[in-house]
């Protein structure tokens, strides 16, 4: 009996011990020794139009106290390459990527270019291409070393931000990581919409969209107008919509949205049909009075917010999108292509402006809530 458990224990042994070599081999390292990525930051100071100094700020985590914490290194040079050298000569540790959670770029960055951040990335196996990737006001470097109460870096804050903004705004889970910005930064009729972040009251916050054209940010927008292109652009997202008199006579309603596009050629020009389709329910509402009781009330608030929200759309297409933007952010031109041809070096970002764009919505509530707060009357 003692000899067949001794075989199991040297078993498993022999198993642990195969496991630790498969994973750590020659290049196991004590967690205090290595230097491991939180975020990676891009900040530059232009000193001419092709003269700049590139700096690469990274939070890395302090293991050396009782309470995990995190340093900020930077490495500052005339190439990303060579940051990379200047920022060794300040760290005592081996580096390790692969765990990181953000890619951040200063707004002055992307509007320089990304593309020479994207192509030494896209050329190391070793870096985790699901982090998201994001655009912020200020530098880079400040926004990583910002503290924020509860975590070891702001990284870990803005991941986690990340992760939920999903939750009200529209947002898309898995739209913001840094291969989807591999793949669409050259890809043909979509353009690359990064999440903003900036400082404000100390508090660190998503404002809107960076847009960009090719690898170069060319506008942002905020928060409102990141909304409404989330639900014109996105597949199956979440957000809460409103109709309002005033501040106390309002209807909150919390819906799903799908979306489908069809594209047509209408006298010589491109014709695009969006059509949405919401279904939710009612989360709050002081508004429309017996909506619960009487199926005549709940039939005016869907035509009401079916024309509020087409009314929207339609308004931010002409004023924003073809007014004021004069790119594509929705993505019509890669529905485009795929109808009529690629290859045919055709600018999306001009022809969609140019485009006829109409918007369909159909509403529908699937829960009332559980009834209507009504105040008292004073007598």
């Amino acid at each position: 009996m003692n000899k067949k458990l001794n075989n199991k224990i040297f078993i498993y042994l022999i198993i642990v011990v195969i496991f630790l070599y498969a994973f750590l081999g020659s290049k196991g390292e004590l967690v205090e020794n290595l230097e491991i990525p939180i975020g990676i930051g891009y900040d530059l100071k232009t000193e001419g139009e092709n003269d700049v100094t590139y700096s690469t700020p990274i939070a890395a985590y302090l293991f050396e106290t009782e309470e995990v914490d995190s340093e900020i290194m930077v490495g500052k040079a005339s190439s990303i390459g060579e940051t990379r050298e200047t920022r060794q000569l300040e760290s005592s540790k081996s580096f390790l990527l692969g765990i990181e959670r953000i890619f951040l770029f200063s707004e002055q960055y992307a509007e320089y270019g990304i593309g020479t951040a994207i192509d030494i990335l896209l050329n190391n196996p070793q870096i985790n291409d699901r982090a998201f990737t994001l655009v912020c006001k200020e530098k880079a470097e400040d926004i990583l070393s910002h503290k924020i109460k509860g975590y070891a870096n702001s990284a870990e804050f803005i991941e986690g931000l990340m992760k939920n903004s999903k939750q009200f705004n529209f947002f898309p889970e898995h739209q913001s990581s840094l291969m989807d910005v591999f793949v669409r930064v050259d890809a043909e009729g979509r353009n690359t919409l990064l999440p903003y972040i900036e400082l404000k009251d100390k508090n660190i916050e998503l404002t809107g969209y960076a847009i960009f054209k090719g690898d170069k940010m060319v506008l942002k927008t905020n928060i409102e107008e990141a909304k409404i292109i989330n639900i014109l652009k996105e597949n199956k997202v979440k957000g809460i919509l409103t109709i309002q008199d005033n501040s106390k006579n309002y209807i909150n309603y919390y819906a799903e949205s799908k979306r489908k596009v069809k594209c047509y050629k209408e006298n010589d020009k491109l014709k695009f049909v969006i059509d949405l389709s919401l279904n939710g329910s009612i989360i709050n509402n002081t508004l429309y009075l017996n909506l619960i009781n009487d199926p005549k009330v709940l039939k005016k608030f869907t035509k009401d917010m079916e024309e509020n929200l087409k009314e929207t759309c339609e308004n931010f297409i002409n004023n924003k999108i073809k007014g004021e933007y004069k790119v594509d952010v929705l993505d019509l031109g890669r529905v485009a292509a795929a109808k009529y041809g690629r290859g045919k070096n055709i600018d999306w970002n001009k022809v969609i402006p140019q485009s006829i764009i109409e918007v369909n919505v159909k509403v529908k509530v699937d829960t009332e809530g559980r009834g209507n707060y009504q105040l008292p009357t004073k007598k």
